[in-house]
Formats: C-alpha cells, sequence, structure tokens
C-alpha cells in the first residue's frame, strides 16, 4: 500500500534523526532528506487503496494525498527556513513523526483509532520539542500542551466510543448524543487552542520558534478536525436528533475564536505572538465548520483546512524571514520592513490574499458557505464580514512596512543571493560562508514560494475542492461468511453482529 511508504519514510527518518541527535548535522540531514522523501512519497500515494487491518482498515483518498503533499512541502520549507534563522535544529524529527501519525489519523476508517493517532502525534511534539533546555518556561509549557492534548484525545474518544456502539441496541436520552457531539467539537477546538482554551497556545509561543509552531498547531489538530467533519457527518447528523444548544456552545467558541484572536493579534507587539494568535484566529473557522451539523460541512471544511496549512506556514517563514533580515520581531522597531525586501513584501501580501480572500476564492467561497449554514440570513452576512476581521492585523503590519524607516542608511536587503568567490582550496568554509550571507535572502525566497502556494490553494488548484466534497472513503473486510462488507457498514469490535440478512452486500 503507498500510504504505508509514506508512514515509513516519515517514521523512520525521525527515529534516525533522534537517535543521532548527538550529532546535530547528521540528524539535520537525515531529517532534511526524510522530509524530501515525504514529499515525493505522498506524490506517489494511490488515492483508491485500501487495506484490511484487524477489523478495521487504512484508506487512502485524493484528500489525503493533497493533505500530505501540501503539509509535506509546508514542513520542508519551515524546516529549511528554521535552520536558515538559527532556530532549534530538532524540527525535522518533530515534523516527521506529526506528519506520519496525520497520515494515519486520515487513513483509519474507525474513527477511535484515528483519534488514538492524532493523540499521539501531539504527545510526539510535547515530548521532541520542549526539551529541558528551555529551563521552567519550557517544562511549563510543556506541562500546558500535555495536559490539552490529553484532554482533547479523552473526549474525542469518549465521544467516538459512546456513537460507536450498536445503538439498536441502546436505550439513552437525546443530550446524552448531543454530549458526544459536544465533546468531540470542544476537543478540536481544545486541540487548536481556540479561545478560551487558549492558554497553552498562547504560552507556547514563548518557548517554540517560529518555524515549529504551525507544525504543532495548525498541521497536527488540522488532521483531527478532519476526522471530527466526517465523523459528525456520518455518525452524528443521521441520528436525526435536536442539537441547537450544543450546536449554538461550538458557535460562540468559533466567532470567540474568529473575533478576539484577530484583536490579539492585533494589539501584540512581537511577531511570533502575532503568528501565534492568527492560527488561532482562522482555527476558529474550522471550529465554525463542526458547528455545521451535516454532511454539507465536509466539503467547504475541509477546503479551508488546506488553506489553513499551507497559508499559516507562508506567514511563519515570513515571521523567520523579518527576524533573519532585521535581526528583530518587536513590530515597533520593523518600521520600512517592505521597502527594505520586497521579497518579504510579496510574500506579505501573497499570503494575506491568500488567508482572507475575495469572493471567487475557494477559500473565501468555502468560508461563506459555512456561514450560510450555520446560521440563519441575515446573521450569515453579518458572519461573513466578522470573519474578514484578520485584515486588522495584516493591515497594522503592512502600514508599518511602508511607512519611512526610521534607522537612517539601513541598507535594501538585495532581491538575489550572493555568493562569494570560490575558494578551492577550502570548499566547505567557502559554502558555510555563502550559506550565512543568504540567509535572509533564504528566509524571504522561501516566505514568497510558499505564499505563492497558499494563493494557489486558495484559488481551487491542484484539485482541493473537487478532493474536499469526496465522501469519506470506507474499506471492505470480509464477514464469516467471505464477503465484502463496508466498514461503515459495521458495528464496532464488542457489539452483537449483525445477521447476515442486514448487512448490505455490495
Amino acid at each position: 500500500m503507498s500510504l504505508v511508504v509514506y508512514v515509513v519514510v516519515t517514521f523512520g527518518a525521525a527515529c534516525l534523526a533522534i537517535a543521532l541527535r548527538a550529532r546535530r548535522r547528521w540528524a539535520l540531514g537525515i531529517g532534511l532528506m526524510g522530509l524530501a522523501a515525504a514529499v515525493v512519497a505522498a506524490l506517489a500515494i494511490d488515492p483508491a487503496q485500501t487495506l484490511v487491518i484487524a477489523g478495521s482498515g487504512l484508506a487512502t483518498s485524493a484528500y489525503l494525498r493533497l493533505f500530505l503533499v501540501l503539509a509535506s512541502l509546508v514542513g520542508l520549507g519551515l524546516t529549511v527556513a528554521g535552520r536558515a534563522a538559527g532556530t532549534r535544529r530538532d524540527a525535522p524529527a518533530v515534523t516527521l513523526t506529526i506528519l506520519g501519525s496525520a497520515a494515519l489519523t486520515m487513513a483509519l476508517v474507525d474513527p477511535r483509532l484515528a483519534v488514538l493517532a492524532a493523540t499521539t502525534g501531539g504527545l510526539f511534539g510535547v515530548l521532541i520539542t520542549l526539551t529541558p533546555g528551555d529551563g521552567r518556561a519550557g517544562a511549563t509549557v510543556g506541562i500546558l500542551e500535555t495536559r490539552a492534548v490529553v484532554v482533547a484525545g479523552a473526549l474525542a474518544i469518549a465521544a467516538t466510543a459512546w456513537l460507536g456502539r450498536d445503538l439498536s441496541q441502546l436505550d439513552a436520552q437525546p443530550v446524552v448524543f448531543g454530549l458526544a457531539y459536544l465533546a468531540f467539537a470542544l476537543a478540536v477546538a481544545m486541540r487548536f487552542g481556540a479561545i478560551p482554551f487558549h492558554l497553552w497556545a498562547a504560552r507556547l509561543t514563548d518557548v517554540v520558534p517560529e518555524t515549529a509552531l504551525p507544525v504543532l498547531t495548525a498541521i497536527a489538530p488540522a488532521s483531527l478536525a478532519v476526522v471530527a467533519l466526517a465523523w459528525i457527518g456520518t455518525s452524528v447528523a443521521p441520528l436525526a436528533v435536536g442539537l441547537t444548544p450544543e450546536r449554538y456552545v461550538v458557535l460562540v467558541i468559533a466567532v470567540s475564536t474568529i473575533v478576539l484572536a484577530a484583536v490579539a493579534a492585533f494589539v501584540q507587539d512581537d511577531l511570533e505572538h502575532v503568528l501565534g494568535y492568527s492560527i488561532v484566529g482562522d482555527a476558529g473557522v474550522i471550529v465554525l465548520a463542526l458547528a455545521v451539523v451535516g454532511p454539507g460541512a465536509l466539503a467547504p471544511g475541509r477546503t479551508w483546512i488546506l488553506v489553513f496549512i499551507v497559508a499559516r506556514g507562508a506567514f511563519a517563514v515570513w515571521t523567520a524571514g523579518i527576524r533573519a533580515g532585521f535581526f528583530t520581531g518587536r513590530v515597533a522597531d520593523l518600521r520600512g520592513w517592505a521597502r527594505r525586501s520586497p521579497i518579504l513584501a510579496l510574500a506579505f501580501v501573497l499570503g494575506a490574499v491568500a488567508s482572507v480572500g475575495f469572493p471567487g476564492l475557494a477559500s473565501f467561497d468555502a468560508r461563506a458557505s459555512l456561514a450560510d449554514m450555520a446560521v440563519v440570513s441575515p446573521l450569515s452576512t453579518v458572519l461573513e464580514i466578522v470573519m474578514l476581521v484578520p485584515l486588522i492585523y495584516y493591515g497594522r503590519l503592512l502600514v508599518i512596512g511602508l511607512s519611512t524607516p526610521d534607522r537612517v542608511g539601513e541598507p535594501v536587503m538585495s532581491w538575489r543571493p550572493r555568493v562569494a568567490r570560490p575558494d578551492v582550496a577550502a570548499v566547505g568554509h567557502w559554502l558555510r560562508r555563502t550559506w550565512d550571507e543568504n540567509r535572509a535572502f533564504t528566509t524571504a525566497f522561501l516566505a514568497a514560494m510558499l505564499a505563492v502556494l497558499a494563493l494557489a490553494t486558495a484559488a481551487g488548484a491542484f484539485g482541493g475542492p473537487v478532493a474536499a466534497a469526496e465522501s469519506v472513503p470506507t474499506v471492505a473486510i470480509p464477514d464469516e461468511f467471505g464477503r465484502s462488507i463496508p466498514s461503515s457498514a459495521l458495528p464496532p469490535a464488542g457489539s452483537p453482529s449483525p445477521s447476515p440478512s442486514a448487512v448490505p452486500i455490495p
């Protein structure tokens, strides 16, 4: 199965990088090669394969393939940018483990196993990224992040286990099903650090470099959100149970997150916190998709998730490019940044357009569809306007960038790489010197490339909206009579076996 190759590549390279952690150059080289191989392995995934494993199974789809391709490209770009900006060298191992966990999360047809895989991926991020070298701050944030991942995983597993039982033999009040739906929605909100569960995500920016932040707070929880959208559409919506109070709770969390996170990003004085709150704010749109109980939220919700992971990755690399080029992350010290770095200015504008969008872009239309399904008109129009609130912090950064520089005589960042005169007698030294002289250019160039990728994804390129609209794949599992049964028609393990006449035969 082609997905198995991707999982082996990601986890295998991560294990090697961790084993060679003492030799930093070796670990970094293996991590980078592993991420490059992950991109190739993701491109090679067959979007219509299934694999039966002990009563459950794995199933690939076009959406899974596109998600992993984009996430792997973003992970590779973040890692190279982080190396150029001089941030943590263990980021490749973190990225590889989370990518492998995301692949399993989205491919497992049993939502309980998928939630377990997503939770394991989140814990990998905690254990590898927050090392003892961060001191008390790292330990404190690590505890907060671990608590958020574990509690979210427990809620999601409880919800999927409850609705995964044989409901024909169960006598329960409708409120119980509403609580199961609410538990999974809250689990996703916790993993994204949505308001009011944002404390750990806000503190994470103090100990995690900007190039690792989207991996932990965007890519890792995004795979869980994909599972939640599919589970709500296939397990909750068909129950025909009134969920109005529970939907209101999720809707309030979503709108509060979108608005308050944008305001928090607007008032921050350092770019790392602006980046962190921008990720939380865009994740609020995903929580909004969970407030739409029905299969109609699957396509726009999954479309927005693709844009979300690429656009936030591009913004993170832009942040690293600013720090590498201007040696500061304080917003007040960045007057004229756009004038001095045209490449970063281009990356910023393209990334902002991809994130906010305009009518006609797949990202904008996806948000508008979610607003129309979440609330009735004219409140849906108001909600669509509210979701444009990220313009306030984008506008602030752009105004500062176009203003007159307060540091007179500072040179304009070059738009092309600098190549020192080759030294045949010391090739290694020449390569290191060339790399050091081009750190700012490298991060700026990567930011622009990821911004172009984000805009293309937001425009619906690569077949994103079509793949997002596909139905959730199932696995045909043979019963005791040797007949193939769709996994969606099977009761979970431990429930009474259906009679042969009750099982639809494809």
